[in-house]
């Protein structure tokens, strides 16, 4: 099957003076990761890198002029793509998912086989599989099945509690198990700012995939609903409200009490 070629492959959104999202449009909504590139008086944060079906450090570079860090929400395939390419700076990622990142990924953009139980849960969830990870590709003769990551060695793990420092801001780190065991979040308190990964985003939230938990998801969802939260930057999809993230929440913690795991 040969697919199109796209025009432009990021998208790329000024959310606020000091804050980009960039997106990757021409993936499946599966994989359509958001990633945030978070501007700061000494230094700027990349949160999460996409797929790295194409080069993602050089639109980075047109955005961000100041010494750079990549922090790792979680170390799944649509948000670590691009790490390869920043392996020459400080990469943060949770402990539980450091050794995710020294593996190599797996190759080609064709969507790994599920159990029909999984496939029936992410139909419930509006979701559809398609063959491809991909509706087009970055440029003329891309090579879909020689797709992969390499492998890359975090410089820095952090934890709940840690804080990122960019100079002018400090944002705290939260571990927030249920997606995967080391997923982690950003909270700045002085914003009310909740950069959430996959732990939490406006929409169903996934929770069958490797590594998931709903028994550890649920008091993830719990904290979360507490934080005064102004507005929550979450892995997929739009940003959310406070009264949005509420919504949401209750919404899952409503469709899987009684079934923690």
């Amino acid at each position: 099957m040969e697919l199109p070629v796209a025009l432009s492959w990021f998208a790329v959104t000024r959310l606020r003076p000091d804050l980009y999202r960039i997106t990757e449009p021409c993936c499946h909504r599966m994989v359509r990761a958001n990633c945030f590139l978070l501007l700061g008086s000494e230094r700027d944060l990349l949160i999460d890198t996409g797929m790295g079906v194409a080069p993602l450090r050089p639109i980075v570079a047109s955005l961000s002029s100041r010494p750079l860090s990549v922090f790792t929400t979680h170390a799944h395939a649509d948000h670590i793509g691009g790490h390869p390419e920043f392996a020459d700076l400080d990469i943060f990622v949770h402990p539980l998912e450091a050794d995710e990142l020294r593996r190599p990924g797996v190759r080609g953009l064709r969507f790994p086989k599920r159990a029909p139980e999984q496939i029936e849960s992410l139909r419930r969830a509006g979701i559809e599989l398609t063959e491809f990870m991909v509706d087009a590709v970055p440029y003329p003769d891309y090579d879909i099945e020689g797709y992969g990551r390499d492998p890359v060695e975090p410089t820095r793990l952090v934890d709940e509690g840690d804080v990122v420092d960019l100079g002018d801001r400090r944002l705290e780190v939260l571990h927030v198990p249920g997606h995967s065991p080391g997923s982690i979040a950003l909270w700045e308190e002085a914003t009310g700012s909740l950069f959430t990964g996959d732990a939490l985003y406006d929409g169903v939230i996934v929770d069958t995939g490797p590594g998931a938990s709903i028994s550890a998801y649920l008091p993830t969802m719990e904290r979360l609903k507490r934080l005064p939260v102004t507005e929550v930057f979450g892995g997929h999809n739009d940003t959310m409200t406070r009264s949005r993230m509420i919504t949401v929440i209750e919404r899952y913690m409503a469709s899987r009490s009684g079934r923690g795991r």
